[in-house]
């Protein structure tokens, strides 16, 4: 085998690799415009290495080397292929787009205008290549012949100008595509797609080099190069630019390649090579063998075979280990990422981590022109973005909204398709305002927790199958997460709660007095039993510098921090104004204004107020919306009414005042709704007149304390099995003899029971 049988070889070998790689392209996505364009493009670089091969083998005045030459042109259209790519990819460009000439009409297709010159060029070659040789027509007349005669040298001569300049075309074309990519290549900011554009770039840059070399400068200088070299240096450039697309599929993934059909390019390469080694090396040995041994080497080619054979399958699985190594196990490929993801998301709890680090991952990973993660919590839907414009708050209830009514059957969802639950106006927020062509459900038993909606990509191409599986696999990890963080979330929410409720019950301590100061004859003991950690009754006892004190009992409305910081607020306007204000109506009034004022519509209290004068002997009170409390005296009962509305509802309120004598024995009980609206299991409320009935019954002699906690016993015997459902406050009041010296204080806040 001489050097241009074997060149003709490589060229054919090359040839059909480059075929198989443009088939593989164009089955993966056949409707992809993508595809189209670089399928056509390695259609005709593999052309044009087989035309190479036939050159090589057809002799140069044999028969069919006319045509054979003619249609090599064809190759040609590999740079206005080019061309179309660098004008499509990443993104195409605005003079690819139609558009509207004035009068109305419409510019002519892109590409038509692209492949003009190459189609018109094709044309003329083959019209001339038609012409009759000067001496074919020696039947006509000697005129006609002259004149037929003429137009062949005539046409022969414009089609070597023509061939000569028309180089310079393919020339334009190459130069202008690798423009187009380096200004791709400056603007993009993606890695991957500039990873992509780069190997496109440079392997496109030295086939037009090489091609430049093997064509265009010798045709422009009129010094043809030998057919061996020009070949050479064509397969050389077709190698170059095939490859370097080869290499941005299999290494950075151009054109969403799966995983298997990079392996198979990837592969196949690698058996090329050796069976080209296997071919160099046994032409070789045979040759030797028949020289040493003067025998044919036809003999001994199926032992060498067989020997090949079973060298090249380890070589073969060492090699193809090797490449999956060096190009597909790449950390950085989309498929590796998602997996790393899918990994890292099973330790992930933190919800707002788990939101942004997933949508930006899958951002980056699939090169998306918008994508959005939404999950349900209990305070509302949530969405991140991870790129595009950020959802609206309209955007984020409508895709809330629209996930109950998804089907549980389907784990993904392409929007070019029909989707079970979607109606008109959900697919025009998707896929119009959001720019969604893919959702992913995240779900936990059935149960739909939220949403991935990604959009289109960067390049253009389409979700593959792959994509999908991978994407559905990644959203079942994802479900179980997002599930594993909502619970953290809530929680979270519950100990921040128990928090608050426990720097309030902190805060109603500091006011719920623990000791009173002694008192002009009167012995007080009060108790606040809260329905929950934190309530909203209060009590207090303020002694004023002139001797006299004032009793205080008041229910804030709600409960927990807001109800506590209200309570801490009446205390601090009752103590402020109790050494300068003497009527407690007029207190009552300024608190009034006060919480009017300061707080919330919904936030507001009943209070009420008593001011005992210093010798102990006269109580005058105000009563604002708060329960009647009771004067127990000789068998009698005496209900504290005089007052007015509740604080904080009104601005501007009326208040009045009453005053009496306190006797000696006088009792006085004042309570919250909480005691006598204790409800059993019948629904029956214990009432003020059962109250004061249970009192008047207990023995004269106990003290507040005891009359306190017998109260409470009663309520809870009245409640039986139920809990309270609100706060239960008690302050007693006992008037003793004048000569009696003052008691010193009980303790205050006890339990049931207690004591």
């Amino acid at each position: 085998m001489d050097s241009s049988q074997l060149l003709a070889t490589v060229n054919l070998v090359l040839g059909g690799l480059v075929f198989l790689l443009g088939f593989v392209i164009l089955r993966e996505n056949p409707h992809q415009r993508l595809n189209r364009v670089v399928s056509m493009m390695l259609f005709f670089g593999g052309l044009g290495a087989v035309l190479a091969a036939l050159t090589l083998l057809v002799p140069g005045k044999g028969e069919g080397a006319g045509l054979q030459s003619n249609v090599a042109y064809l190759w040609e259209l590999f740079f206005p292929t080019a061309f179309l790519l660098a004008s499509v990819f990443p993104e195409e460009r605005a003079f690819a787009r139609p558009f509207v000439l004035p009068g109305g009409f419409k510019s002519p297709n892109f590409v038509l205008l692209v492949y003009a010159p190459h189609a018109f060029h094709f044309m003329l070659v083959v019209a001339t290549a038609l012409l009759p040789e000067e001496h074919a027509a020696s039947t006509t007349t000697g005129l006609a012949r002259s004149l037929a005669d003429l137009a062949t040298v005539v046409g022969r001569l414009f089609l070597s100008v023509h061939q000569s300049l028309f180089s310079l075309v393919d020339l334009f074309f190459g130069i202008a595509a690798v423009a187009l990519l380096v200004g791709s290549l400056r603007r993009t900011r993606v890695p991957r797609v500039r990873q992509q554009l780069g190997a496109i770039t440079v392997g496109l840059v030295s086939c037009l080099v090489l091609y430049a070399f093997a064509t265009t400068i010798p045709t422009l200088l009129g010094r043809p190069l030998e057919r061996g070299m020009q070949a050479a240096l064509t397969t050389a450039a077709l190698t170059l630019g095939s490859g370097a697309i080869a290499y941005a599929m299999v290494r950075h993934k151009f054109l969403d390649t799966k995983l298997i059909a990079r392996r198979g390019i990837l592969y196949a390469v690698a058996s090329a090579l050796l069976i080209g080694f296997y071919l160099t090396v046994i032409e070789r040995v045979n040759a030797g063998v028949a020289k040493a041994f003067g025998i044919d080497a036809r003999i001994v080619e199926p032992v060498f075979l067989i020997i090949a054979l079973t060298l090249f399958q380890p070589a073969v699985a060492k090699l193809e280990d090797s490449l999956d190594r060096m190009f597909l196990r790449d950390p950085s490929d989309y498929r590796n990422v998602l997996r790393a993801l899918g990994r890292e998301l099973q330790t992930t709890i933190d919800l707002e981590d788990l939101l942004n680090r997933s949508v930006r991952t899958l951002t980056e990973a699939l090169l998306l022109r918008s994508s959005y993660m939404v999950a349900l919590t209990a305070d509302g839907p949530v969405a991140r973005t991870g790129a595009g414009e950020a959802m609206s708050p309209e955007s984020l209830d409508g895709v809330a909204a629209l996930m109950p009514r998804l089907s549980t059957q389907e784990a993904s969802y392409r929007l070019s398709d029909p989707v079970d639950g979607l109606r008109r106006v959900d697919r025009e927020l998707l896929v119009r305002t959001l720019g969604v062509e893919l959702m992913v459900p995240l779900r936990w038993r059935n149960e739909t927790l939220g949403l991935v909606l990604l959009g289109e990509k960067i390049t253009g191409t389409e979700f593959t199958s792959e994509d999908v599986t991978l994407l559905n696999n990644l959203g079942s990890q994802m479900g179980v997460s997002l599930q594993n963080a909502l619970l953290l979330r809530d929680r979270l929410r519950v100990a921040r709660i128990e928090e608050e409720l426990s720097l309030a019950h902190q805060i109603q301590q500091t006011f719920l007095q623990s000791d009173f100061p002694a008192l002009p004859r009167c012995e007080v003991h009060a108790v606040n039993l809260p329905s929950r950690q934190v309530g909203g009754d209060y009590y207090d006892v303020v002694t004023a510098p002139d001797g006299s004190f004032l009793v205080a009992i008041a229910d804030v409305a709600g409960k927990g921090v807001p109800a506590a910081l209200l309570s801490s607020m009446l205390q601090a306007a009752l103590r402020t104004q109790a050494r300068s204000v003497e009527s407690p109506a007029a207190i009552l009034r300024n608190i009034n204004a006060l919480v009017y004022r300061s707080t919330a519509v919904h936030q507001f209290a009943t209070f009420f107020l008593a001011r005992v004068a210093a010798d102990g002997r006269r109580m005058t009170y105000c009563n604002a919306g708060h329960n009647w409390p009771a004067l127990l005296r000789r068998g009698q009962r005496t209900w504290l009414q005089a007052g007015g509305t509740i604080l904080g509802i009104m601005e501007d309120v009326v208040l009045e005042e009453d005053s009496f004598d306190l006797a000696s024995g006088d009792l006085l009980v004042f309570y919250t709704d909480g005691i006598s609206e204790a409800t059993n299991v019948e629904g029956e409320l214990y009432g003020e007149e059962r109250l004061m009935d249970f009192v008047s019954d207990l023995p004269p002699a106990l003290n507040p304390e005891a009359i306190a906690m017998s109260i409470l016993r009663e309520i809870e015997r009245h409640l039986g099995r139920l809990e309270a459902q609100d706060d239960r406050t008690l302050v007693v009041l006992r008037v003793h003899e004048a000569s009696r010296e003052p008691l010193a204080p009980g303790p205050v806040g006890l339990e049931v029971g207690a004591g």
